[in-house]
This record gives C-alpha cells, structure tokens and sequence, in this order.
C-alpha cells in the first residue's frame, strides 16, 4: 500500500509538470489522502502485530505521513 502511495504520488509530480498544478490537483488530493490511509493502516497493523523488519516500515509509514500532512495544509492555501 505504501507502495502504492508513493506510485500515485510520483505519478501526480508527472501530471504537474505536464498539465500544471490547476488540472493536476485531483491527483495530489487522491494520493494524499491514500498516502495517509495507507501510513496509518501500516502503523496500526505494526502495532497488532509486529513484523520481523518492524523499523523499517514503521519510518517510512511516519515519513509519508509526516510529508502527507504537510503537503496537505500546504495545498489548504490555494481553495
């Protein structure tokens, strides 16, 4: 899912450059608010119950989450 997150994200940086930011937005507030869903699942479900690499997903779980949050109050300005 994480995976997935950082897929969709990349994905609306190509759309940006093509298209702009006025029809790429759509894009950033689908991967955003899946980067979030998919951050906090991972964290919650490391914490049911822990994997064998518990460290590694639970960073880059809390980096998405923390680059997530603050692209969206970033993106709160331009409405």
């Amino acid at each position: 899912m994480l995976l997935l997150a950082i897929a969709l994200l990349l994905f609306w940086g190509a759309s940006d450059i093509v298209w702009g930011f006025s029809k790429g937005w759509p894009y950033l507030v689908l991967s955003l608010s899946f980067a979030i869903g998919a951050a906090v699942s991972t964290l919650v479900r490391e914490a049911l119950i822990p994997s064998s690499q518990p460290r590694v997903t639970q960073v880059t779980a809390v980096l998405l989450l923390i680059i997530s949050c603050y692209s969206f109050s970033d993106l709160i300005r331009y409405f």
